[in-house]
């Protein structure tokens, strides 16, 4: 039976909005049309995307599946839950690992926050936002050290 959580890099304990933007930043960089790589894998890298996806896009729909996947790897119930850092690691070590491109980045950015992100496009690109009632700019190492503490803490 496929992992469909390592599919998305995320561990089972996932929060929706980290399910939906790691699929979205995935999915915009595994794109058929935007994959520079050979389009056979990004054809199939998509497939178990958006089964992936398909699997776990809702409650109902997640618990189903985490009962299927509990049942196949005779899981112990008695296992201490991992940390939200732990819940995390496998998005954490794409963005350190510099797999997620600019898009990427800025979709999940706007899922974790909640917010809309505007790039200023220059030398170096800067981006702007409002995170609880403050404008903040970032650079893109900014955007994704927020990111990381976001889902470390």
């Amino acid at each position: 039976m496929q992992d469909h959580y390592k599919t998305l890099g995320l561990l089972s304990i996932a929060d929706d909005v980290v399910i939906k933007a790691a699929y979205k930043a995935l999915a915009q960089k595994y794109h058929p049309d935007k994959y520079k790589g050979d389009s056979r894998h990004a054809l199939k890298v998509m497939a178990n995307l958006n089964a992936a996806y398909a699997a776990l896009r809702t409650k109902a729909l997640r618990h189903e599946y985490d009962e299927k996947l509990s049942a196949y790897a005779n899981k112990n119930t008695n296992d201490t839950p991992p940390t939200k850092k732990e819940m995390h690691k496998g998005l954490v070590q794409k963005i350190k690992k510099n797999v997620l491109d600019e898009m990427g980045v800025i979709t999940l950015f706007e899922e974790l926050f909640n917010c809309e992100v505007k790039v200023h496009t220059g030398w170096m690109n800067s981006y702007n936002t409002v995170i609880e009632k403050n404008k903040v700019t970032l650079d893109f190492v900014g955007l994704k050290t927020k990111i990381i503490d976001h889902l470390e803490n």
